[in-house]
């Protein structure tokens, strides 16, 4: 991965971490990767080394635990960051300090760390770990006097510096180290959301600005790749594009009628919800919506489904007599499934931005995003994931349709009852059963989009052949206003 960054600082050549740190790590600056055993330290400081180190800027990784420098090797091929040749040409060296600490003492190792550094002159230097150092003094004064030795030197070098440990919140606390360091970085697992996920948070770095949060992230064949949206997806004003004199550009869904409801059309960059309970159509509503966008107007749709497979939902529109086939294969229509138990927010919100970017997509449907959501137990958790996928909308000036089920006998419009607080439209789907011919009634109802002067008031919706047919009711509406101004003028005179 290839990342702008200033010329004072080092691309880490992480998926984001750049963007959490404002442009990379700082160079000549020390500091601390922090986490259990299994957290991603190693992998994470040997990505950022195999990123950066050429034969004119040279890194050694110094090794104090027991495993030789083969295996620690053999490990790393597995990952795509990893060039042998920069091994063979002495970009990096392995240096074991682990066994020369372990018989003869903290001096002789800081001996043997010099004489590594003065001959090859790092600009970059790993120690993994560091605490073993902590475990093999004899005092709190030898560490401390060995710690300030090996910084002092470090920065002498002007070298940029990673070291790692298991490092609690008490060492951080008390570790003479963390008083000289620069920079804190802690990395752990820990059970959220009803999965266990890893995390990366920055607690300190000199100098930056960085984000605070902490950041889901997964450990693949590429290394670390981390998600952060709350760094990565953000509102983009000038996004909000306006036509002179006419408002912002708007656009028609091509669904029979359902145009006639909506005015003069939906404004671009808008989210919408589809609320209804089971039943009432509402994945057939977001479908007919990205087959008509792409058929009849030539707009790239992507669907994206967390409920139905990708095979069930062409399925049903063939069984509409659209040729939905031939869009796919133009490129104009991606479906993409998601099973339910596969599910990680943060990695599914970043892989929906490649996929709407990398596509054009001007519209989006996700079915459904009360089951995006459903692992999450607080409301206002879920109501910035809503906004999230809103500002994937609104950064690419598309249209969003996102389906949401309501329980049943619910007053509720979504199914968290939080979600219409986010978005810039809703639109209701309800159903009736008349008991004498055993027949569902549906309706439909745009209960709210800015911006817009839409119809109110329910209207007859039904599930033809060929796919959504709604009947409005704007003629006995305008009747009832006329009635009532008529009533209104015989009362005044």
């Amino acid at each position: 991965m290839k990342t702008s960054t200033p010329g004072n600082r080092i691309n880490t050549g992480v998926r984001n971490l750049n963007d959490i740190l404002t442009g990379g790590i700082p160079k000549g600056e020390l500091i601390v990767l922090a986490g259990s055993p299994g957290s991603g330290k190693t992998i994470l400081s040997q990505q950022i080394i195999f990123q950066n180190a050429t034969r004119e800027i040279p890194a050694i990784i110094f090794q104090t635990l027991s495993e030789p420098t083969a295996k620690t090797l053999r490990h790393l091929k597995q990952f795509a960051f990893f060039d042998q040749k920069k091994i063979d040409d002495g970009s990096i060296s392995f240096v074991d300090l682990g066994e020369i600490t372990r018989t003869k003492g903290l001096e002789q190792a800081i001996e043997l760390f010099m004489s590594h550094v003065k001959k090859i002159k790092p600009s970059l230097v790993v120690i993994d770990s560091f605490k073993v150092f902590e475990d093999l003094a004899n005092s709190r004064e030898e560490l401390r006097k060995f710690s300030y030795e090996m910084v002092i030197n470090l920065m002498a070098w002007e070298c940029t510096a990673l070291f790692l440990g298991e490092f609690s919140q008490k060492d951080i606390d008390t570790n003479p180290i963390f008083s000289i360091i620069d920079g804190i970085v802690t990395l752990q697992i820990r059970f959220d959301s009803g999965e266990y996920q890893r995390f990366i948070q920055v607690i300190k770095m000199r100098g930056t600005n960085h984000s605070r949060e902490q950041h889901s992230f997964e450990i693949n064949s590429q290394g670390l790749e981390i998600y952060a949206p709350r760094v990565t997806i953000q509102r983009v004003p000038e996004a909000d594009k306006m036509m002179p004199g006419n408002g912002p550009y708007r656009i028609q869904t091509g669904i029979s009628n359902l145009d006639q409801l909506l005015g003069q059309g939906i404004p671009y960059g808008s989210s919408l919800l589809v609320s209804g309970v089971a039943g009432t159509g509402k994945t057939l509503l977001l479908l007919e919506f990205i087959y008509r966008g792409a058929k009849d107007f030539g707009e790239k749709g992507i669907f994206f489904s967390f409920e139905e497979t990708k095979e069930r939902i062409i399925a049903n529109a063939r069984g509409m007599g659209w040729d939905i086939d031939s869009e796919i294969k133009k490129g104009n229509i991606e479906i993409i499934f998601i099973p339910q138990p596969e599910i990680l927010i943060e990695k599914h919100l970043l892989m929906m931005k490649d996929r709407i970017e990398s596509m054009g997509a001007k519209r989006i449907a996700i079915d459904s995003a009360s089951v995006f959501v459903h692992k999450i137990k607080d409301p206002q958790v879920v109501r910035e994931k809503i906004f999230q996928l809103a500002t994937l909308v609104q950064v690419a000036q598309a249209i969003g349709f996102f389906a949401t089920d309501i329980p049943y006998g619910s007053t509720k419009i979504s199914r968290f009852g939080v979600e219409e607080t986010v978005v810039d439209g809703v639109i209701l789907l309800t159903a009736s059963n008349r008991e004498q011919d055993l027949k569902r009634d549906r309706f439909i109802e745009i209960y709210k989009l800015r911006n817009t002067a839409h119809v109110n008031g329910r209207h007859k919706m039904d599930i033809s052949e060929s796919g959504i047919v709604i009947t409005p009711n704007i003629d006995k509406a305008t009747s009832r206003k006329k009635k009532k101004i008529i009533r209104t003028r015989k009362k005044t005179k």
